[in-house]
């Protein structure tokens, strides 16, 4: 199984490498496990994983069976404290919109764009696949994402993010990561370990340490059920 890690930041990516060094050796000779630092933000994200799953060379185009976005976020929701991860099913461009008098309206609301303009689905981005591993991943909830290339420590403006999308937790990469593997249908999954409340920007408040430690034990099991899985259709 040919499984691809990426994640905004050196630092993050990190998590992924540590676990798949501590795998048995059984379990590593199933899988081919590659890593990439794709940037933060958005545009660094389309860029780079776009890249990636379309090489120059087409000798260079195998497919992979799974690639996999990990990271830190920002919680909304009291449902994902802080050292929690997240596996997030719905994305959300938060900031794609127009400024009105009356408020923020996304594309949709202002029917600029069709809500069903693909990839979007009623102006979602949604996981359609299951990722191909066996069983749920322990301890983790399935999360709605949002992305925002503005962090706000304003709780006003929190609020109303919360208000208008419901959001469990907020990325700054989440929304393009789906939409590009979306559009290039390849099965995917994004992992988010909640470092921080959003709106904290006191960061000796935030708990990295507890958020890289669940990520690496997230990755670990993930790469356990990955091998699993292989070993089962070999």
């Amino acid at each position: 199984m040919r499984i691809l890690f990426t994640a905004a930041t050196a630092e993050e990516l990190h998590c992924a490498e540590i676990a798949y060094e501590r795998i048995s050796p059984s379990d590593a000779a199933l899988l081919k496990v590659e890593f990439a630092v794709t940037g933060i933000g958005v545009a660094a994200t389309c860029y780079h994983l776009t890249k990636i799953l379309n090489p120059a060379l087409p000798s260079e185009r195998e497919p992979y069976d799974l690639v996999v976005n990990i990271g830190l976020a920002g919680s909304y929701s009291k449902e994902f404290p802080i050292g929690s991860v997240a596996h997030v099913t719905v994305e959300q461009f938060g900031d794609m919109g127009i400024e009105t008098r009356g408020g923020f309206q996304t594309l949709f609301d202002y029917a600029m764009l069709d809500a069903n303009t693909l990839p979007f689905v009623d102006g979602l981005l949604k996981v359609r696949d299951h990722y191909p591993v066996t069983g749920p991943l322990e301890g983790v909830k399935d999360a709605n994402g949002i992305t925002f290339q503005t962090i706000t420590g304003i709780r006003e403006h929190n609020l109303r993010r919360l208000e208008s999308f419901s959001p469990h937790i907020e990325s700054m990469e989440g929304a393009a990561f789906f939409y590009v593997c979306l559009m290039e249908k390849v099965p995917f999954i994004e992992l988010r370990a909640v470092s921080n409340e959003v709106g904290e920007r006191d960061k000796s408040r935030w708990d990295i340490r507890a958020a890289f430690s669940a990520l690496e034990s997230t990755c670990a099991q993930l790469l356990a059920k990955a091998a699993e899985t292989a070993g089962g259709v070999l």
